[in-house]
């Protein structure tokens, strides 16, 4: 997953910002997300609400059609 993660973030990086979360870790993001299962992917908006979630082996067309419907391309 770490090089469609890592492509994902170079190509969206002007739009969307992203953060790694321990899923082990109560972090406030855990307390937010709460997270399912591993690997998995949560898109928030501004106001940290959940626009879509992925779990699992997840292809990168997956992410990409939910993200470019985010970032306008």
């Amino acid at each position: 997953m770490q090089p469609i993660v890592n492509g994902i973030k170079k190509q969206y990086r002007a739009c969307l910002k992203m953060e790694r979360v321990n899923l082990n870790s109560k972090t406030r993001w855990h307390e937010l997300i709460g997270p399912i299962g591993s690997p998995e992917f949560v898109l928030l908006d501004l106001s940290n609400q959940i626009i879509h979630r992925w779990i699992g082996l997840t292809e990168k067309e997956e992410f990409t059609q939910v993200m470019n419907s985010v970032c306008g391309s």
